[in-house]
């Protein structure tokens, strides 16, 4: 078994795109077969080269490796269909020279008034095939008269049955089937011409892909039998839709990979979600690595009816792979999450990063440790007081917190300067000033960083350090 996963580069690669990549990436590997990734990159108009390096690098970050392809090479190189142009426009020629295709030359208005009369007939439109099909000359002429030129496919007037492992037996009447284009004006391919040769001419044997392309696929059934290729096994995978009940779409940036790994999910906990859009492993368990799914998964357990990506339960998927995770996995990712972020946390300090993993234990993302102690790395005068924290911690009530960090300040000078030591000298003064803790350890979080919210205190100031904490209270003395 071959299977592919073969993505347009008009923009970076979603959470849709990674889910087909994924279960044909699982088909391959369940059967002992091989996995493709093939670039199609022939939308000239919405090509983005940058789409390219991201979805190649996203795909390795989720772990999706591939067998042959772009960057991996193999027997049927190239594998971006820009620079097959060549084999598509003989495979034209040969529909050509065999009557099974034929030029076309209507402008975009003639076309618009042919569906407009048919709307008037109450009809769907059909392309009308001229009973005598255009020359090779007749063509070049209208081209040379500055008229567009396409290629069509002679379509059989007859019904198309395709099996499909997910939805059973679909078929498209041949009422509703017309001659489609097959080679553009600009001499590029259609998709379906483009994707149906390199389907053949690269081995391709089960395609997986998502259910809004089942509707198209009886225009790749004929041009597989008009050219004489074998047929493959086909799956169309449901469709992912917001809790909404819209339609994800890649024109969502905050549904693309990338961005969920810049705000600090886990590849495991996506790959585990994504798997599970669509697709169930039976029973109840859903925690899955990647391993887990290549011994389990099958189109068996895909379903029909349509998944919903819920943010809340990734986010809780999430949550809990971080707790699991071995810390040098945990670390791992933390310095890729820190790399693609402009943060003051210092990402080449491993000790100190295993510190902050396990002091914010308990973390949803890797954002939640750099919104909780990125602050304490960064300059004594780069961040700023929540009003409300102020408010509400620093000047209200008799003793307020600038009394009780002004009480505090002469011990903290003379502390010994560990986690364990400050949380002693911290519940010693609370006990001699008949304090409860939140009335001393929320003063100190507002001086120190400007919330109320990080680690436990002890922590947060052993991290800080002893100059920076002290300097840190003084200015925030200063500013009452």
């Amino acid at each position: 078994m071959k299977t592919r996963f073969a993505p347009s580069p008009t923009g970076y690669l979603h959470v849709g795109g990674a889910r087909t990549a994924l279960f044909n990436y699982l088909m391959a590997r369940r059967r002992g077969g091989r996995f493709l990734l093939r670039i199609e990159d022939t939308d000239v108009a919405r090509h983005q080269e940058d789409a390219i390096d991201k979805i190649v690098q996203d795909l390795r970050w989720l772990g999706l490796n591939w067998d042959e392809g772009l960057e991996a090479g193999g027997p049927a190189e190239p594998y971006r269909q820009s620079q097959r142009l060549d084999i598509y426009r003989a495979h034209v020629q040969k529909l050509l020279d065999a009557g099974q295709a034929y030029y076309a030359m209507e402008s975009t208005q003639e076309l618009e008034t042919m569906r407009e009369a048919a709307a008037a007939r109450k009809e769907a439109f059909k392309y009308p095939r001229p009973a005598a099909l255009p020359t090779s000359e007749q063509a070049q002429a209208a081209r040379d008269a500055g008229r567009e030129v396409v290629v069509r496919f002679v379509c059989p007037a007859e019904d198309v049955t395709i099996q499909d492992d997910a939805f059973g037996s679909v078929t498209m009447p041949a009422a509703e089937i017309d001659d489609f284009i097959i080679l553009k004006a600009d001499g590029y391919p259609t998709y379906h011409l483009a994707n149906v040769v390199d389907d053949a001419l690269m081995g391709v044997t089960y395609i997986m892909r998502g259910q809004e392309f089942l509707a198209q696929t009886w225009r790749h059934v004929l041009l597989r039998r008009a050219l004489g290729f074998a047929e493959p096994g086909y799956c169309h995978l449901p469709l992912i839709m917001d809790m909404q009940g819209r339609k994800l779409s890649k024109r969502d940036g905050d549904v693309e990979v990338h961005a969920f790994r810049v705000a600090g999910y886990l590849s495991e906990a996506l790959l585990n979600f994504i798997a599970l859009l669509g697709w169930n492993p039976g029973g109840d368990r859903e925690k899955l690595s990647l391993a887990d799914l290549e011994q389990l998964f099958g189109p068996d357990r895909l379903g029909k009816t349509n998944a919903k990506f819920d943010r809340d339960k990734l986010l809780a998927f999430n949550t809990d792979w971080a707790a699991t995770l071995p810390e040098d996995r945990l670390l791992e990712a933390f310095k890729d999450f820190l790399s693609l972020n402009d943060t003051p946390i210092p990402a080449g300090d491993d000790d100190l990063l295993r510190t902050l993993l396990r002091v914010c234990k308990g973390f949803r993302t890797f954002a939640d440790i750099a919104a909780k102690t990125g602050v304490l790395f960064a300059p004594d005068d780069a961040y700023a007081y929540d009003p409300k924290a102020v408010e509400k911690v620093l000047s209200k009530g008799e003793r307020n917190g600038y009394s009780v960090l002004g009480d505090l300040l002469p011990a903290l000078e003379a502390a010994d300067w560990t986690p364990a030591a400050l949380e002693d000298l911290l519940k010693g003064f609370c006990e001699k000033n008949a304090l409860g803790m939140g009335k001393v350890a929320q003063p100190l979080r507002v001086a120190v960083t400007g919330t109320t919210v990080s680690p436990a205190i002890g922590e947060t100031l052993a991290l800080l350090g002893r100059a920076k904490t002290l300097a840190r209270i003084r200015r925030c003395l200063a500013q009452r």
